[in-house]
C-alpha cells in the first residue's frame, strides 16, 4: 500500500539565481506543488531581502542558506535580522564552535517570540562536495609541506587514509549542535540515518546533494555513487528519506530540468513509490 504523507513541504527547492524574475517563472511553474524554497548566496547577495519577501508574499516558506560563521555576537545579530525576514529556517556553521551556535539558538528564540512562530536553527556539518579525501587534506595533512602534491592527487591517493572520515566529522559537529540545543543539522544523507539513531528522531536533518539519474524504465534509480559533478555524496530523494531526512534540498534537477513541473512530479512520485513507512 503506497503511504499518504504529504511530502511537498519537505522538498526544499534552490533558487540558484541572480535575480527575481527566474524565480517568479519558476513559483508559477510549481504553484501548488512546492512550499519550501532556499534562498542562498547568490540570489540574497543579488536581491537581498526582496528576496525573502517575494517567495513569503506567494505563501511558501524560506529557508535561509547564509551558512552564518563569525564571533558569536555576530551571529547572534545575523540570525535575528534573518528572523524578522520571515526566514523559518536559518543556517550556521557547526564548525563555528558551541558559543556561537549557542548565540545563534538564543537569536533565533527571540525571533520566533517576535514573528509568533518557531524559526528552525540548523547547523551545517560537512558539505556534500566534500569527499573523504577533501576532509583528510583540509583537516589532518597539515604537516605536509607540499601542498601543490596534495592539490593535484587525487582521492583515494596521496593522503587519504581514514575510511568514513567525512560521516565521522559529521557526527562529531552534530553532536556539538545538540549540545548548543539547535534544531538540527544539514548533512548528507549517508550521515542522517545514524544522527538520528545517536541524537534523536526530533533532532531535523536536512539533506542537500540530492540527485536524479533516470533509468531506462524512466525511472529514477540509485544515484549514489554516480555523481560526476560538484556534489560528491548524494542520494536519490527517496533514498534521503529512508536515510531519515525530514527535509531534502534540491535546485538544478528541477530548476535546470526542460519542464520543472514534470520533474518535481517525477521526484514527488519517487518518494512516493520508494519511502518506507517505517521512516516516517
Amino acid at each position: 500500500m503506497k503511504n499518504s504523507v504529504n511530502f511537498n513541504d519537505k522538498i526544499i527547492i534552490a533558487l540558484d539565481y541572480g535575480d527575481l524574475k527566474p524565480v517568479k517563472n519558476l513559483l508559477d511553474k510549481l504553484e501548488g506543488r512546492a512550499f519550501f524554497y532556499k534562498v542562498g548566496f547568490e540570489l540574497f547577495t543579488s536581491c537581498g531581502e526582496k528576496s525573502v519577501k517575494f517567495i513569503k508574499e506567494r505563501g511558501c516558506k524560506v529557508f535561509l542558506d547564509l551558512k552564518y560563521h563569525d564571533i558569536p555576537n555576530t551571529v547572534y545579530k545575523a540570525v535575528k535580522a534573518a528572523g524578522k525576514l520571515g526566514a523559518d529556517i536559518i543556517n550556521v556553521h557547526a564548525s563555528g564552535g558551541t558559543d556561537m551556535m549557542s548565540a545563534a539558538k538564543k537569536a533565533a528564540e527571540e525571533a520566533s517570540e517576535d514573528a509568533g512562530k518557531h524559526i528552525d536553527i540548523i547547523a551545517v556539518t560537512v558539505l556534500t562536495s566534500l569527499s573523504d579525501g577533501d576532509i583528510n587534506r583540509i583537516f589532518y595533512d597539515y604537516n605536509y609541506n607540499d601542498y601543490e602534491e596534495v592539490i593535484q592527487e587525487k582521492d583515494g591517493g596521496y593522503g587519504v587514509s581514514k575510511e568514513g572520515i567525512s560521516s565521522g566529522l559529521a557526527m562529531h559537529l552534530a553532536r556539538l549542535a545538540k549540545i548548543s540545543k539547535l534544531d538540527g543539522v544539514v548533512c548528507s544523507g549517508r550521515e542522517s540515518s545514524n544522527i538520528k539513531k545517536t541524537l534523536g528522531k526530533d533532532f531535523k536533518t536536512v539533506t542537500p546533494g540530492i540527485r536524479t539519474k533516470i533509468g531506462s524504465d524512466n525511472k529514477i534509480t540509485n544515484c549514489a555513487d554516480n555523481s560526476k559533478d560538484d556534489q560528491k555524496r548524494v542520494m536519490t530523494p527517496s533514498e534521503a528519506f529512508n536515510a531519515g531526512a525530514d527535509y531534502i534540498v534540491i535546485g538544478r534537477e528541477i530548476t535546470g530540468a526542460a519542464d520543472p513541473a514534470v520533474a518535481f512530479d517525477k521526484i514527488y512520485t519517487d518518494i512516493k513509490d520508494n519511502i518506507s513507512m517505517q521512516k516516517i
